[in-house]
Parts: C-alpha cells; sequence; structure tokens
C-alpha cells in the first residue's frame, strides 16, 4: 500500500474495471441478501411444532404399525401416451389399517435381482408418501410396467414376481377390483 495524495493506493492489486467491481458487489449483496431473514414475508412461518418431521427410507418398514396416512400419486411421464386410469391421481388414505397394509406390502417385496431384462417401460410412476403422525418418510415410487421396480426403501425391490401386491395397493386406496391392469392404465396401445 502506498499513500498517494489524500487515498490510498495499492500497487499489487490487480486492476478492476468499474463494471467488473459492479458484478462483484451485486453478487456479494445478493449473497448477503439471501442470506438475511425474510421481514416482508405476509404469512407467518409454521411453528416448528406442526412441521412434518422427515425419518429415512429404511426406517419405514421399522415403523409400520406406528403409519396413518399414506398419499398416492400417479405421475405420467409419457403424458403423450394418453393413458386412462380408473381412479383419482391422488389418492389420501387415513384409515391406518388401509395404510398399514399397503406399508406392509411393500416391504415383504424381494430385492430386485441383476440382470433381469425388462419390458417397455411407458412412464407411469406412483409415489408413495407414508406418515406416522407429524413424522413423514421419503416417498417410495413404484413402476407399474418394465421391470416393475420399487425404489426409495433401501435396496430396490421387484414387483414383477408378486401379484398380490398391487391388489393390496388397490384395496387401501379403495379400488373394488384391482389388479396390475388397474395401475398401468389404459391406452391406444392396448395395455
Amino acid at each position: 500500500m502506498h499513500e498517494h495524495g489524500s487515498r490510498l493506493v495499492n500497487f499489487a492489486a490487480p486492476r478492476i474495471r468499474d463494471g467488473a467491481l459492479a458484478a462483484i458487489a451485486m453478487a456479494v449483496a445478493v449473497t448477503v441478501a439471501g442470506c438475511a431473514p425474510s421481514r416482508s414475508s405476509t404469512a407467518p412461518a409454521a411453528p416448528a411444532s406442526s412441521l412434518p418431521i422427515s425419518l429415512t427410507s429404511s426406517s419405514l418398514c421399522q415403523m409400520v404399525p406406528k403409519l396413518d396416512r399414506l398419499v398416492v400419486r400417479r405421475v405420467d411421464e409419457l403424458a403423450q401416451n394418453h393413458f386412462t386410469f380408473s381412479f383419482p391421481a391422488e389418492v389420501t388414505v387415513t384409515a391406518t389399517r388401509r395404510v398399514q397394509v399397503a406399508a406392509r406390502a411393500l416391504c415383504a417385496l424381494p430385492k430386485m435381482p441383476t440382470g433381469v431384462i425388462c419390458p417397455a417401460d411407458f412412464g407411469i410412476v406412483y409415489h408413495l408418501s407414508f406418515f406416522a403422525g407429524r413424522r413423514s418418510f421419503p416417498d417410495v415410487t413404484v413402476r407399474p410396467a418394465g421391470c416393475q421396480q420399487v425404489g426409495g426403501l433401501g435396496v430396490t425391490r421387484w414387483v414383477a414376481r408378486s401379484p398380490q401386491f398391487w391388489r393390496a395397493i388397490g384395496l387401501a386406496i379403495g379400488l373394488a377390483h384391482p389388479s396390475s391392469q388397474t395401475f398401468r392404465g389404459s391406452g391406444p396401445l392396448g395395455s
């Protein structure tokens, strides 16, 4: 540093153009603003006691007796296939016994074997969200076509050799005569 007139000059620092300096100042301002709590929020934050507490996916099977709610959401990753279904894309189950039956059906599925050659998967995925009071678990994903794999329970599990699985899930969400076809839907390909 060298004092030159009334200002300090740093000869060792590289020269920064005014535009680059403004960009750096803006980045610092945005970073600092992002860390500061917002005072302009119109809704108060939910108290910590009302927020769900997330648990690990591997603990779901250990907590089956405490499960009391299930939300099943269907996602069509390839909407151009135009599949139709006999039940809504989202179903919430609050009957404790039915929720626990669905969880037991998932936990009883075998591990997915290696080297399986899978048929076509048309992009239908079910997201099963389980709750035990305020505690929530990571979603379990189930694919009714292709390899019919289940993710979100630690190891990948397999539905293809467990035909009663779809019946258990269907009865849990209130369907009268569910089968694997019920969950695959029907569409222009005759599936």
